[in-house]
Parts: C-alpha cells; sequence; structure tokens
C-alpha cells in the first residue's frame, strides 16, 4: 500500500482554525454578561440617589426599632455590611476610630443580616457606633435610590439630611480624610451642596 505523504500546507491551515477557535471560546467564556453589573470596585454611585435622608426603621441589636432619622443635625457615615463580607470587616477597625475621632459625625452600621449572627459578631467586635441589621436592610438601601448593591456600601449625608454621595467598595483613609474636609467645608459655608457631592464623587 502507498502511504500517502501529509501536506504541510493544509495541516499548518487545520491548525490555525483550530487555534483561533479555542482564542474564540476562551474569550466567550471570560467575558462578562451583558447586563451584569460592575463589582464593588470603589467607584461611586451613578447620580439616580435621592435628595434627602430618607425614612425607614430598621432593629438595633436589642431588636428595637430605630428610624435612620434618629440623629437630626449630624452628618452620617450608614455604611451596609455584612459578617461574611471581608473588605467590610477591614472598614469596621476604620470608623470606629473616625467615630472616636468625629463624635460630631454619626457613623451607622448597617447589616445585611439576621439580627442573631449581628448580635454574636457584635460581641467580639465591640461597636462604639449603632448597628442596625435584618431583612429589610436591602430595603433600606433601595431607598436611597440604589438599585443594587455590592457590599461594602456606605451613604454620605451632610448635617441638613441632604444625601451627598454613595460609595460601592471598600473605603480606605484618604475617602474619609476628604468627607472630613467637604464636612468641614460645608459647616463653614465655603462649599455648597453640589460642590460637596462633585467633591466627594471625583475622590471617592
Amino acid at each position: 500500500m502507498t502511504r500517502r505523504t501529509p501536506n504541510p500546507l493544509l495541516a499548518t491551515a487545520l491548525l490555525s482554525i483550530v487555534a483561533i477557535a479555542v482564542y474564540l471560546g476562551l474569550r466567550g467564556l471570560s467575558a462578562p454578561a451583558p447586563n451584569a453589573p460592575p463589582a464593588a470596585t470603589g467607584a461611586t454611585m451613578p447620580p439616580t440617589l435621592v435628595e434627602t435622608l430618607p425614612d425607614f426603621e430598621l432593629e438595633n441589636l436589642d431588636g428595637m426599632p430605630v428610624s435612620i432619622q434618629s440623629w437630626p443635625g449630624k452628618p452620617l457615615i450608614v455604611n451596609f455590611w455584612a459578617t461574611w463580607c471581608a473588605p467590610c470587616l477591614r472598614e469596621i477597625p476604620m470608623l470606629k476610630a473616625y467615630q472616636s475621632d468625629h463624635p460630631s459625625v454619626q457613623v451607622v452600621g448597617i447589616a445585611i443580616d439576621r439580627v442573631e449572627p449581628v448580635r454574636a459578631f457584635a460581641e467580639d467586635m465591640q461597636f462604639n457606633y449603632p448597628v442596625l441589621a435584618g431583612p429589610a436592610a436591602m430595603d433600606a438601601a433601595g431607598a436611597f435610590g440604589v438599585d443594587y448593591v455590592a457590599l461594602p456600601l456606605t451613604i454620605f449625608v451632610g448635617s441638613d439630611a441632604r444625601v451627598l454621595s454613595a460609595h460601592m467598595g471598600e473605603l480606605h483613609a484618604e475617602h474619609l480624610e476628604n468627607l472630613t474636609s467637604v464636612l468641614e467645608a460645608l459647616e463653614a459655608g465655603s462649599m455648597n451642596n453640589d460642590e460637596a457631592r462633585a467633591r466627594l464623587d471625583m475622590r471617592m
């Protein structure tokens, strides 16, 4: 039987087609879904936030209902977190330190958890600011105009109850330093709310 010699040009062409098909297939697997929300990489939220602090209640760690409007006249840092969220847990010591150093600003933690596991966690964490929790926490985020939640999520509210900005992703010291300077400028009257929002959005 005569052995047929393979055509090198045909073999090269076939290998090229296979390589291209594999490449395109891998690209398709790694591409995000068209409607998938972006990951929480530290971006400010789009301008769909409500203008003023909404009114809602959640349970504190004693099981008592607490309104988010319980601190009138104080700027708020409303921090949405969960016991299973690693970047959320990294933020907590920094937020505790900020609360100690800036008593004129009120930090409020809102856990996207049932009250029981948060209560157990809080015994070790020793929060120095109020923590609210419960299934309605997701609705609370929606009350701020947030369409979806990727934790951690932090809302900044001025002393006049105007919602200034929202930050999705882990907070760092420079974010809180920027917030402090903005709040001081608002208090001194050297910056208005629109300027404060622009400054926070630019630096967050």
